[in-house]
């Protein structure tokens, strides 16, 4: 009658159909070492037992080792593919880049261009507005030479007026009529007497003497207004050309500042169009840069890439193996310690066998030692006294990482001495040793008991 045996409510990386035939070979590895005691006991006379309590053992390091290895296996699969990724995504943008960079050079040429016809355009108008600036710089310095001239003679006809002003105002304060010059010529026989004069008058004429004064005053003034009257004359004239000449210098003011004016508006296009320029070139030099960076890192990594694509398809195989893995391991923790050498790598083939049956993967070229245990801590136990044979390194496996206490068989003392240097730093106090039979081997392992 086909045993039936519990279902493995645990989650493994696997079909219902393998799943289930995890569970059904774990009874049958059961069995095989069941048969395997005897047939030991009967060759060696060396008796040891398995028990239900063997297979429960067996349920839960199976658990706890599967859990540890798919967590570890997968923690690399996930940084191989993240790496893979980010190689992806470096090849894409670099793809990215080279569109962006070669759309970004076309703007650039555009702009270079348009750069260029605007300082061509500037260049002409510089041109044609220092040449006009020239001109009415040539006029505006003219008009200029004007203005001081005219200033000048306006300044002496002033001055003049001014030195005639008292001598006018004195006679203009005198007179009730106006005076020509025949008039004064008329009285210039009586104005060159010497006796004509305001006392004498007095003397002769009494209240009419006044008549002496205002023909003298009135004389006077003619004289005095003769001379001015061309200074006003010219005062006017020359204020008159100055008006003109700085109306003449204003225009030329103007037309400079509108010269100006334009020369600024198209250097303001020019520099703007240079800035345009200059953000594309900064742009596109930057995005240059990205690209090149990109393309040192993907061309440093193609080497890696290839690896890690390996090591990615390979940690996949591990997680698909790794249900009869696990299940080789804990079966070898489970139930070998017992068992010299030779019959642990029996039980290793029957297995192997069961699990073909029952077409669970596992990987051909397993090395158990290898999964359980790291070379650093391999040569750390060396180190602490462990010897370095494969039977005393899978000893030390068992005991440090099977889920029940192992009762060494140690005739040499080798193993005393390695567990009490490692685990002389965690308080190991006390050491018990059972000298139950001598064995050929380094030191053994009766049984695994709680």
């Amino acid at each position: 009658m086909k045993k039936e045996y519990p279902r493995l409510s645990y989650h493994i990386e696997c079909t219902d159909e393998v799943k289930q035939s995890v569970v059904n070979t774990m009874g049958t590895f059961q069995d095989i070492v069941a048969e395997k005691c005897v047939e030991y006991f009967e060759r060696y006379r060396r008796r040891t037992f398995v028990t239900p309590k063997s297979y429960l053992s067996f349920i839960g390091g199976y658990k706890a080792i599967y859990k540890e290895k798919f967590a570890n296996v997968g923690s690399l699969s996930e940084r191989m593919r993240t790496g893979l990724a980010k190689l992806m995504e470096a090849e894409v943008s670099v793809n990215q880049l080279s569109k962006e960079l070669v759309m970004k050079e076309k703007d650039l040429a555009v702009a270079s261009k348009k750069a260029d016809e605007v300082l061509l355009e500037v260049t002409m108008k510089a041109q044609a507005a220092e040449k006009v600036k020239m001109q009415v710089q040539k006029v505006k310095d003219k008009a200029q030479a004007i203005v001081d001239d005219i200033a000048i003679d306006k300044a002496a006809a002033e001055e003049k007026l001014e030195a005639a002003r008292p001598a006018l105002e004195e006679a203009e304060a005198a007179l009730q009529d106006s005076i020509t010059g025949e008039t004064v010529e008329l009285l210039e026989p009586y104005l060159d007497m010497e006796d004509y004069n305001l006392e004498t008058a007095k003397k002769v004429c009494g209240n009419v003497a006044g008549l002496c004064s205002w023909t003298q005053a009135m004389a006077y003034f003619y004289g005095i207004n003769k001379e001015v009257l061309p200074l006003k004359a010219n005062l006017a004239l020359q204020e008159g050309r100055l008006a003109a000449a700085q109306m003449e210098l204003n225009n030329a003011q103007i037309q400079l500042d509108e010269k100006q004016m334009e020369l600024d508006q198209v250097q303001a296009m020019y520099d703007m169009a240079m800035k345009e320029k200059q953000a594309l070139l900064d742009d596109a030099e930057a995005c240059r840069r990205k690209m090149n960076n990109a393309t040192a890192l993907i061309e440093g990594l193609g080497g890696e890439k290839l690896r890690w694509t390996a090591s990615s398809k390979n940690f996949q195989n591990q997680i698909m193996n790794l249900v009869g893995n696990v299940l080789l391991a804990t079966g070898f923790l489970s139930y070998s310690g017992p068992f010299n050498q030779e019959y642990r790598n029996l039980l290793l083939q029957l297995w192997k066998k069961a699990m073909d049956n029952s077409k669970i993967p596992y990987s051909n070229d397993l090395n158990l030692t290898g999964m359980l245990v790291d070379n650093a801590t391999v040569g750390e136990w060396n180190l602490q006294g462990l010897p370095n044979d494969d039977l005393s390194i899978q000893n030390g496996i068992i005991v440090t990482k099977a889920s029940r206490y192992p009762l060494l068989i140690d005739p040499q003392g080798q193993g005393k001495i390695w567990i009490k240097n490692k685990e002389k730093n965690n308080g190991l106090q006390n050491y018990m040793l059972c000298h139950m039979y001598f064995c050929d081997e380094s030191f053994n392992y009766l049984s695994q008991r709680k």
